[in-house]
């Protein structure tokens, strides 16, 4: 009887003691959201904006033109020149530039008087000091070369690609390993330099 006494006894005790605790089951939880914004990536800038130039073989400056967007700036003999285009013109503080259409343009005096017409085809560029186009200056291209001519058919000099720069004459070069006609005009020699170098920046610009 005592014997059985106590194993109720141990039943009592077991039913009264707390139920052993049970790990709590983790639950991942996602970090809070930041509040503080990504920063993107900054675009690279584009502005449009090109830079062309001759230099003499030794390095000294002999025509610069800076173009961003439709504004142009020349730079020859430390004279520098800006162009901003307004429709189907562009002036400078002492020229301005009337375009045609068919890829030409006219180089004239303020008060409209002309002073070059540069007349563009695939094959050659002509300048000339008269409407008719008559006794131009031409760069004409051929194949891997630009030649340039006088008037009267009198070889000013050639522009070539070298492996490492582009020839413009024998005295002159520029940066670069493409062929561009419109470096032809530096040597344009009877040409006088404000004008040579408006017809080189407007050429270069593509307008």
């Amino acid at each position: 009887m005592a014997m059985w006494k106590c194993f109720v006894l141990v039943l009592l005790i077991a039913a009264c003691a707390p139920p052993a605790e049970q790990a709590e089951p983790h639950v991942a939880t996602a970090a809070p959201p930041s509040t503080r914004a990504a920063t993107p990536a900054a675009p690279a800038p584009s502005t449009g904006a090109s830079t062309f130039a001759v230099t003499t073989n030794d390095g000294q400056p002999v025509i610069e033109v800076a173009t961003s967007g439709s504004d142009v700036t020349v730079t020859w003999d430390g004279t520098v020149m800006h162009g901003r285009r307004k429709g189907e013109k562009r002036k400078y503080e002492s020229v301005e530039v009337k375009y045609g259409e068919t890829g030409g343009f006219k180089v004239r005096t303020l008060d409209g008087k002309l002073l070059w017409k540069v007349k563009v085809t695939p094959e050659k560029i002509k300048v000339s000091d008269n409407e008719d186009n008559a006794n131009p200056f031409e760069l004409k291209i051929r194949g891997n070369k630009v030649k340039v001519y006088a008037p009267g058919e009198r070889l000013l000099g050639e522009v070539r690609v070298r492996r490492d720069h582009i020839e413009v004459g024998d005295k002159l070069r520029a940066a670069g390993t493409s062929l561009a006609p419109f470096y032809g005009v530096a040597l344009l020699d009877a040409v006088p330099a404000r004008e040579r170098a408006v017809i080189f920046a407007e050429l270069a610009a593509g307008h």
